[in-house]
């Protein structure tokens, strides 16, 4: 009987080592986790507070992705709405320098409505009446535009549009042909001189047919005759 009772004890004690053992590597390896996600959170709360500090110094808002492999902090929709208002604020103070210099600023503006920022542009800011061609003054005006442009992946859309006066030349049978070309020079011109992305950028001609104002007087009739560069909104993730 004495030997049965050394045996238990034997085999209840290397159980119990079992067990400790097991206890030993579980605690390693939390604490190993806990030790990178540490490091991780660091760095990211660090990218944050760098972050933070250009937002308030007027820079750039979108949060990189850290080297770590993580996601963003930042809501991307906050921080693509962040990135809007910046590129708006800019332009807007860019088109009041322009404004300022030459009074072919005063024929640009800025504003937002359900497309996403708009920069709307009369006809005689960047063209001769019945022509196609940019100005050296639309050229000058697209530079300043361009590098604000360029700091967002958003699409641009480039819309031409007329007055409802008839045209019927050699060059443009109707005013489908002239707000189409208008749209299609800027396009060209932000691609082969500024290196847009063809993929991102697009144009349309919409004739006389989305006016801003009724045809009724000279001046109605110059705000229909125009150029907007759309800075499209992303699409709303779906439901």
């Amino acid at each position: 009987m004495r030997r049965r009772k050394k045996e238990d004890e034997h085999e209840n004690l290397e159980r119990w080592l079992i067990t400790y053992a097991d206890l030993i590597t579980l605690l390693l390896a939390f604490f190993i986790m806990m030790y990178t996600f540490s490091k991780q959170d660091a760095q990211k709360h660090q990218e944050v507070a760098e972050r933070l500090k250009t937002i308030f110094k007027g820079g750039s808002s979108v949060l990189k992705e850290g080297r770590a492999g993580g996601r963003n902090l930042i809501n991307p929709s906050l921080a693509a709405a962040g990135t809007g208002r910046q590129i708006e604020a800019e332009l807007e103070n860019q088109i009041a320098a322009m404004a300022g210099a030459n009074d072919e600023g005063h024929k640009i503006s800025v504003f937002r409505d359900g497309r996403g920022i708009v920069i709307r542009i009369m006809d005689r800011a960047f063209f001769d009446e019945g022509k196609a061609e940019l100005k050296e003054t639309a050229k000058s005006a697209l530079r300043k535009i361009a590098t604000i442009l360029e700091k967002s992946n958003n699409h641009v859309m480039i819309e031409g549009h007329t007055d409802n006066v008839p045209i019927n030349t050699a060059e443009f049978r109707s005013n489908w042909e002239l707000s189409t070309r208008r749209a299609t020079e800027v396009v060209r011109h932000l691609i082969e001189k500024y290196g847009f992305e063809p993929s991102r950028i697009s144009a349309s001609g919409y004739a006389e047919y989305r006016p801003v104002a009724a045809n009724d007087t000279v001046q109605n009739r110059a705000l229909n005759r125009r150029i907007e560069i759309i800075l499209l909104d992303p699409p709303k993730p779906a439901k």
